[in-house]
């Protein structure tokens, strides 16, 4: 199957007589498709009352059965359903569920004093697998799902499957649902927390049902706008490289990547709220849907699920990933590091920053970049770091400038949070998001993180915390030979997409590459190529003449760049956060 998120790409694909196989809307509002990757039509069939549509790589089935005796026959409907879904199966065996979507009427009302509507539904779900896999469920994928309530006596249960490899995932900061203790209800819910595929070229994930749950425990009782962060939060760990690395996935997939993220929320009255928030953590492409539903513990009140897409790299190699929109090219980001030194000693920090000198950028050259951004570039994002951008004496006036020049629509800081609690009114005033690398060998104090936490939300500022354990291993002694590891190494790296910067009067599109004569002058290695020096050679000086023509082409490169000879991207080992004692 085909999966497309834009309305005009859908139209077009059905002009070409490809077939729709599952189609969403949110109201009227297109929300994304899975399309025939032929022309003509799906297969359609019904098997035991499940309705199946079916391609050549993918399956779309629905099936409905009344409860006739209202949630006291929840278990042996859904046991039904189940079942029903499995047998149907049997007829496209090659096909491999790998994501349910569950409706249940009244899922939250109480059956008797400790169990809900939604414990019985697992007791169903489960016995199902049980019944039909048997020893063999030990060893099966664990399909992603989601279960939320709805109004009748009618319950539903839609599913997706395919052809192609998967991998099940689990988020490193949850206990696994099936895992789930006996506080949860006497039977665990069976799902994974995501799956991973690989699409026609397009890497996805699929996240299940994600909520405001650390552990096995629901956080933020009462609290929609804590509970939020804290959703965003578990798919961002769901979706991170450090995550997948585990399931000897090499690549991750970002926030920008969700290309469709559906909101089940509890209250009407929280809805204004999320439509104003939820966005501004996404890509301004993602379509977001919101439908008012109960959800599957009482004290929920918010529940998101994703479906990202990893743009510009697949199985295939590179894909275009930048294009034209008028004159301006799309970027996903851009940044400046208005403080190049920092006042921390990672080791493995992926802008030397430990090694480099004092330097501060002046409000004249960051007048002119935003200049520069606005007559070439329209990123989604400014992300003003470094080093550390809070040790900037002037950040409010450049802050200032940034937002008043209009050269993106989201002003974003990303600090290390240590002085953060020093920061004016004006700070807050002039950035829209706020990402705070709290790392695990120099921590933010608890009571100057909570300070950070209200000043944001008095700000309405999106506060992004990551939590560091690890940095990958960045920079190797010497130069890798070996073209096809290099070119490896290219293709898997998500910095060339987000990592865009101006540097000493070039447009480098990693900003490891703007560094790059430092560090190897740092290592006593040679700093010349064949013709100038790596940092020169990697980049596109911002008052070329032939600026224009060039950006796109280079952005675009599949060819990876010269200093990529001494960097792993984001494929070097992980190692633990530590501060090094001595800088050589």
């Amino acid at each position: 199957m085909l999966y497309v998120s834009d309305e005009n790409q859908y139209q077009a694909l059905l002009q070409q007589q490809l077939c729709a196989v599952k189609v969403t809307y949110a109201g009227d509002r297109f929300v994304d498709a899975w399309v025939t990757e032929q022309a003509g039509v799906a297969e359609t069939a019904s098997i035991h009352n499940v309705s199946l549509s079916v391609t050549a790589n993918g399956v779309s089935g629905v099936i409905s059965l009344p409860l006739s005796t209202g949630a006291e026959d929840m278990e042996k409907v859904v046991m039904q359903a189940y079942l029903a879904v499995f047998s149907a199966m049997e007829a496209y065996s090659a096909y491999t569920i790998i994501r349910f979507w569950n409706y249940l009427p009244a899922i939250v009302s109480r059956v008797n004093e400790t169990e809900t509507v939604y414990h019985w539904f697992n007791a169903g779900r489960q016995a199902a697998f049980k019944t039909y896999y048997g020893e063999r469920m030990g060893a099966m994928p664990v399909p992603a799902a989601s279960a939320v309530g709805v109004a009748g006596n009618v319950l539903t249960v839609t599913f997706m499957a395919v052809t192609t490899p998967l991998v099940q995932i689990e988020n490193k900061d949850q206990v696994p649902a099936f895992q789930y203790s006996s506080r949860y209800g006497q039977v665990a819910p069976f799902f994974s927390r995501g799956v991973v595929f690989n699409n026609q070229g397009q890497r996805l994930l699929l996240s299940s049902g994600t909520a405001s749950i650390k552990g096995e425990h629901s956080l933020h009782e009462g609290d929609v706008h804590d509970q939020l962060y804290e959703s965003i939060h578990n798919l961002r760990i769901l979706g991170s490289q450090f995550n997948l690395k585990q399931y000897n996935i090499h690549y991750g997939f970002a926030l920008e990547d969700i290309v469709h993220m559906r909101v089940y929320y509890k209250h009407e009255h929280d809805r204004a709220f999320l439509e104003r928030f939820v966005p501004r953590f996404l890509s301004p492409a993602c379509v977001v849907s919101f439908v008012q539903a109960a959800i599957c513990r009482e004290e929920l009140l918010v529940e998101l699920e994703a479906l990202y897409v990893k743009k510009g790299e697949t199985e295939q190699g590179v894909t275009p990933k930048y294009v034209l929109e008028g004159d301006l090219i799309r970027t996903e980001s851009f940044e400046v590091h208005v403080a190049e030194h920092c006042n921390l000693k990672c080791r493995d920090c992926c802008n030397i920053s430990p090694f480099n000198a004092k330097k501060f950028m002046s409000i004249e050259e960051i007048t002119n970049i935003c200049a520069f951004v606005k007559t070439h570039l329209r990123p989604d994002v400014f992300k003003v770091a470094g080093g550390e951008p809070t040790l900037h004496p002037q950040l409010d006036e450049l802050l200032l400038v940034i937002k008043s020049s209009g050269a993106a629509p989201v002003v974003r800081v990303v600090s290390n949070g240590l002085l953060l609690h020093r920061m004016s009114n004006v700070f807050w005033e002039n950035i829209d998001q706020l990402t705070i690398s709290h790392y695990i060998s120099a921590p933010m104090k608890a009571n100057l993180l909570q300070q950070v936490k209200d000043k944001a939300r008095e700000y309405e500022v999106v506060l992004n915390i990551k939590y560091v354990e690890q940095f990958n291993e960045i920079f190797v002694e010497d130069a890798i030979t070996d073209k096809e590891r290099v070119q490896e190494i290219y293709n898997d790296c998500w910095m060339r997409h987000r990592c865009l910067i101006v540097r000493n009067g070039t447009f480098y599109k990693c900003t490891r590459a703007s560094y790059m004569n430092e560090f190897l002058h740092m290592k006593n290695k040679p700093v010349q190529t064949t013709s100038s020096t790596y940092s020169e050679e990697d980049g596109i000086p911002v008052n070329d003449p032939a600026f224009a023509a060039k950006a796109l082409e280079y952005l675009n490169a599949a060819v990876p760049l010269q200093s990529c000879e001494y960097c792993l991207g984001v494929s070097g080992n992980l190692r633990e956060n530590i501060q090094m004692k001595s800088i050589k």
